[in-house]
């Protein structure tokens, strides 16, 4: 068989089904209520976002906790684009690691700034869109 003999048409398969966020369920309720949940072990106290159900340091158990939408940069770098559902905004967008307050790790998130700046220690709030359907729909602003 040669490549004449081959017979290709261009599909696109659409498939539409629930996807349940089992255990981190709180955390993305929060998210769509403009909410920061994480969770706190109950063993050895460290804060998980995004939340866990069960601790990876002590596989103790874990409590829900809302922390404040507040917090720095540890680390983030300029996005030569950004994002389309970010692109509205017409600012600057990162890519960052932040640590939220009161949470015991960082998330990594975008981060959007009006003048460009993702360095070190720059604080940060919450903003969440208008539609929580997974992690990125949500972002912080340099303030």
């Amino acid at each position: 068989m040669n490549s004449n003999d081959i017979y290709e048409v261009d599909l696109t398969d659409v498939y539409h089904y629930k996807f349940s966020y089992g255990g981190q369920s709180p955390y993305f309720q929060g998210l769509a209520h403009g909410k920061l949940v994480a969770s706190r072990c109950q063993g050895c106290g460290h804060t998980w976002l995004p939340m866990r159900k069960v601790c990876s340091r002590c596989y103790g158990d874990t409590a829900n906790l809302e922390l404040p939408n507040r917090g720095e940069i540890l680390t983030g770098l300029s996005l030569p684009a950004a994002p389309k559902h970010l692109a509205g905004l017409g600012m600057p967008v990162g890519s960052a690691l932040v640590l939220v307050e009161g949470s015991s790790t960082c998330i990594k998130t975008f981060v959007v700034s009006s003048t460009g700046n993702f360095s070190k220690g720059t604080r940060v709030e919450a903003r969440f869109g208008p539609e929580i359907r997974t992690i990125a729909d949500f972002w912080f602003v340099t303030v």
